[in-house]
C-alpha cells in the first residue's frame, strides 16, 4: 500500500503470514489476499516484468487462492492493484540482490 488514508483501517490490519493487503478500486477498499508472494515468484520465474504480465494472467494466478468476482470492472481493479503490488515486489527483490 502506497498511502494509508486516515480512517482506512489499514493501521489496524492484522499481520498474518502469507496475506498481502491490497487497496483495490477507485475507493481503495482494502482486501487481504493469500499467496501473492508465490504468484509473484512464479511470474518472475517465467521472466514476466510487471508491465509484461497481462491483466488476465495476474487475476488468473491470484484467483487460484483468492475469491475475485467475475466482473470485467472488478477484475480490472484487481489487476491494477496486483500490478502495483508486483512492481513493489520486483523492486524489493532487486534491492535484496
Amino acid at each position: 500500500m502506497n498511502r494509508i488514508y486516515s480512517g482506512s483501517g489499514a493501521c489496524c490490519l492484522p499481520q498474518v503470514e502469507g496475506v498481502t493487503y491490497l487497496q483495490v478500486g477507485p475507493n481503495k477498499v482494502i482486501h487481504g489476499m493469500m499467496g501473492l508472494e508465490t504468484v509473484f515468484q512464479q511470474l518472475q520465474a517465467i521472466g514476466r516484468q510487471p508491465d509484461e504480465a497481462s491483466d488476465a494472467e495476474l487475476v488468473g494466478l491470484a484467483r487460484k487462492l483468492n475469491y475475485i468476482p467475475e466482473s470485467a470492472a472488478v477484475e480490472a481493479d484487481y489487476a491494477a492493484a496486483l500490478r502495483e503490488a508486483y512492481t513493489r515486489f520486483c523492486a524489493r527483490q532487486k534491492q535484496e540482490r
